[in-house]
């Protein structure tokens, strides 16, 4: 057994930007003791521990940091997160029970508990679970400083919080917790979805509902995108080619009316330019042809009268009048002058040079 208790402190110490002086004076101690402590001269007394442990936002358990084989927190944790595929999830829940008795305050042992309660509370409608989850997330939020991968975020945590809530029924709990922690519009989706079904607030519902469509529909646009890039890297033109056709119709069943023009025909221009790209390196020169010509009429034809809102848009009939733009071009059609180079290697000059002359053309 390996007692690390100077060396955690002096780290912990430098994690959160204070010199030795500084820790001294929140603690009411001289220089000197710290000094010792991080030199393994001394070690601090219990009262003492307990305020650092305070003061570096860690547990006791942690800042001590003892090492026995086969028996750590960090250890225990990934035994039981290792578990999760090979036995049921009520098990699993055991397990973390008992790690809770050893290792209270270790943030991954606590999130891990968390999570399993909130499983166990969610498919077997039990609130006590629930509940005990809910005390479980705060108390990871409090060791949050402990947290070393970047997957996991505070606001992830609250998130779960407000789902226990809503599997509790406390709906406006719920909206509450939702709405504190909404950045970027992250859960204008769920706070929609509970204002209409479960508080029947059809009006506030709606409006986050059309945000979240719009922002989910840009998203789209941008996954589907990289899709079809990343293919076209990896000459998997086959699959790219479908992940094309999947955005191009997704794209087409938004218009209110599929005969006039809107600002989605700026998009779809876009992704037959890609397809054409594609069609070409797999070797299928008609159908490229085709698509060719197609992205360059509707890129020519939507840069002769621009549209800028949301008219002919589906489902956006609160918010038909924002003005909306993008970062792939000012025009249509320096938009697929700009997916040609985005192309580069994989676009050869013969389809280059054949884009240019019937772009020319119709100018």
């Amino acid at each position: 057994m390996q007692n690390h208790l100077a060396e955690n402190i002096r780290d912990a110490r430098k994690r959160m930007g204070l010199t030795q002086e500084q820790l001294a004076d929140r603690l009411g101690i001289t220089l000197g003791t710290v000094s010792k402590w991080e030199r393994g001269a001394s070690e601090p007394e219990i009262g003492f521990l307990m305020e650092l442990a305070e003061v570096f936002r860690i547990s006791v358990d942690a800042l001590i940091g003892f090492s026995m084989k086969g028996g750590d927190a960090a250890t225990e944790a990934e035994r039981i997160e290792n578990l999760f595929g090979q036995m049921p999830f009520e098990e699993i829940l055991g397990e973390y029970k008992q790690a809770l008795r050893r290792f209270p305050n270790h943030f991954r042992i606590v999130l891990g508990a968390a999570e399993t309660f909130e499983m166990v509370g969610t498919v077997h409608k039990k609130d006590d679970a629930l509940k005990e989850a809910l005390s479980l997330y705060r108390h990871a939020l409090e060791l949050f400083p402990q947290n070393t991968d970047p997957k996991i975020s505070e606001a992830a945590i609250h998130i779960s919080i407000a789902q226990c809530y809503c599997h509790m029924k406390e709906y406006k709990r719920a909206v509450e917790e939702y709405k504190k922690n909404n950045m970027c519009g992250l859960n204008d989706a769920m706070i929609g979805a509970i204002l209409i079904m479960d508080l029947k607030q059809d009006k506030e519902g709606i409006d986050y509902i059309e945000t979240a469509f719009l922002n989910r529909t840009g998203e789209l646009i941008s996954i589907f995108s990289s899709y079809a890039l990343y293919y076209l890297h990896v000459r998997d033109y086959e699959r790219g080619i479908r992940a094309i056709h999947w955005a191009m119709n997704y794209l087409d069943s938004l218009k209110d009316h599929p005969e006039e023009r809107g600002y989605i025909d700026k998009m779809v221009s876009i992704f037959n330019l890609s397809l054409a790209i594609m069609y070409d390196v797999s070797g299928q020169p008609e159908a490229s042809e085709n698509c060719l010509a197609e992205a360059i009429r509707m890129a020519v034809e939507f840069d002769r009268e621009p549209i800028s809102d949301l008219n002919n848009l589906a489902f956006t009939t609160h918010i038909k009048k924002n003005t909306v733009y993008d970062d792939i071009g000012a025009t249509a059609v320096e938009a697929l002058h700009g997916i040609i180079d985005i192309g580069g290697e994989h676009v050869s000059d013969t389809f280059r040079k054949k884009f240019e002359e019937k772009l020319n053309s119709v100018q």
